[in-house]
């Protein structure tokens, strides 16, 4: 998959839905909604200026919530829109209308701003095969007990390293028994290794690489780590902020605690990473039973009582099932005259938290069973 920052394309199958979620387009939907004209990314404005000191608006390209997940984005744009409506009032601008397929591309594209891959350091790579004990039995040619890098197949991205070094854990744990230290790794540390491993085996230095559909690998995933991550150790629940390299890393690290390593195909390492990854995006499973008390504890029950048509008009349609994209789609679209209507009554806008949207969608799937 390239890496590239606006061209970067998630992959994201979840229990709500399959889409392709497009970060260049993402980046695109927010220049035309002029959502720039308030907003900068990274101190850069709407037009490729420098934003003006006086922009009070967030950088879009500073972190925005603690744990990076479609409903903690979601939340923190909720809880955004009336700020929004009174800006956009004040300054008599257009309403904005993204749809929901527009919001999944704006996520896509916020995510890439925190999480794209930096380019490789093959010096550093070099250092850490010395000081991560590496070279204790692995050569550039030959003159060491295991087998030299320029005999390793090749290394034409950071995942097929990581397939590479989970195969070979078995025998890595019997040599580091007794006599020194697992060497931990972090997500920063593979990608310079492979670029260093690269350049020995005169490849052209590459961190870019490709992931499958996430549900290829959640067979793997149930077979292997389901029976221990469980509960506070789901990893929905345990992994935030973090890059598919990051979780490769994860795995390598996790290796001293395992009874056995199976062995695995470089397929099912893509697939893996994939699902995993798409678990720390999707968050915690919400909970319809909890869902439904944040719907009356919220007030949106009094407006949005079944079957009244404004209750409908939060169902989603017919083959279409209820998203954190879909909540932010109505915030930000009929939301402004329901925001109108609470002002009215002096209503407070419901401000919601990254549990309640997860605990929302939930419950709003139910209402259309």
């Amino acid at each position: 998959m390239a890496r590239n920052l606006l061209s970067l394309a998630f992959f994201l199958a979840t229990a709500f839905c399959a889409w392709a979620a497009d970060a260049q387009r993402g980046a695109a939907v927010l220049r035309n909604e002029s959502c720039l004209d308030c907003h900068s990314i990274r101190g850069v404005g709407g037009e490729g200026g420098v934003a003006p000191r006086t922009r009070t608006a967030p950088d879009l390209g500073k972190p925005l919530v603690p744990a990076y997940t479609a409903p903690a984005l979601a939340a923190a744009l909720w809880n955004h829109t009336p700020a929004m409506w009174a800006e956009m009032s004040a300054r008599v601008m257009a309403r904005p209308a993204p749809s929901e397929a527009d919001w999944e591309d704006v996520f896509a594209y916020l995510y890439s701003l925190q999480f794209l891959e930096q380019p490789g350091q093959a010096r550093r790579g070099r250092q850490l095969f010395e000081s991560k004990h590496c070279a204790d039995c692995h050569s550039m040619e030959n003159g060491a007990p295991g087998r030299a890098v320029t005999a390793w197949a090749r290394l034409d991205d950071p995942v097929t390293l990581v397939h590479q070094m989970w195969n070979h854990a078995s025998s890595m744990k019997k040599e580091f028994a007794g006599r020194k230290e697992w060497s931990k790794l972090t997500g920063r540390d593979l990608l310079d290794l492979t670029v260093y491993f690269q350049t020995v085996q005169n490849l052209p230095p590459n961190i870019e690489f490709s992931l499958p559909d996430p549900t290829s690998g959640r067979s793997a995933v149930v077979e292997n780590c389901a029976q221990c991550h469980t509960g506070p150790l789901a990893l929905a629940t345990l992994l935030q902020n973090k890059t598919w390299m990051d979780i490769g890393a994860g795995l390598w690290n996790h290796v001293p605690l395992l009874q056995s390593v199976p062995v695995i195909s470089e397929a099912d390492m893509r697939g893996i990473l994939a699902y995993v990854w798409e678990l720390q995006y999707r968050g915690p499973e919400g909970r319809e039973s909890r869902g439904e008390r944040v719907f009356e504890d919220k007030g949106c029950i009094y407006c949005h009582r079944s079957p009244t048509p404004r209750a409908t008009a939060l169902s989603p349609r017919p083959g279409k099932t209820f998203t954190p994209f879909s909540m932010v789609a109505v915030g930000w679209g009929s939301g402004r005259e329901m925001y109108r209507q609470m002002q009215e009554k002096g209503v407070p806008w419901p401000h919601l938290s990254a549990e309640d949207v997860s605990n929302l969608v939930a419950y709003m799937i139910t209402l259309n069973r």
